[in-house]
């Protein structure tokens, strides 16, 4: 096994599932600190001011690592007129391509607009890569 760590800003959108209410979807895209494209897609379902998230992060064409919420994530209104933060710790359950095998966590410090679904992601990853 091998470590890995980075960090990685990802941007992108969140918007309501239609029929659903509470659950978003969020597709957001970046670079890795090699330069390498990032494509993240989740699930989110929102209760008050927390939430659980699940889905998968696409690294460059490498493989994915899927990923769920450990506990709940937490998003509140930001300081800042019009936007929400908050943060979540993924666990990561699993993985395909050059991330089979790999365990870890991805923690996640993010902004959202509610008026047009811009989202601003700061994610922390540290995996054990086989």
């Amino acid at each position: 096994m091998r470590e890995v760590v980075f960090a990685v800003e990802l941007r992108g959108k969140a918007g309501a599932v239609e029929g659903k209410e509470g659950n978003f979807k969020a597709i957001t895209s970046g670079r890795d600190p090699r330069g390498g494209r990032v494509n993240f897609e989740s699930d989110v379902v929102v209760t008050g001011e927390t939430f659980d998230e699940k889905g998968t992060i696409d690294y460059a064409g490498h493989g994915k690592v899927r990923f769920e919420t450990v506990g709940a994530g937490y998003m509140t209104t930001m300081p800042v007129s019009g936007l929400l933060w908050g943060v979540v710790m993924w666990k990561v359950i699993g993985g395909d391509g050059e991330y089979r095998g790999t365990s870890g966590f991805i923690t996640s410090n993010f902004t959202f607009s509610p008026e047009d679904g811009e989202v601003v992601d700061n994610q922390y990853v540290r995996l054990a890569v086989p």
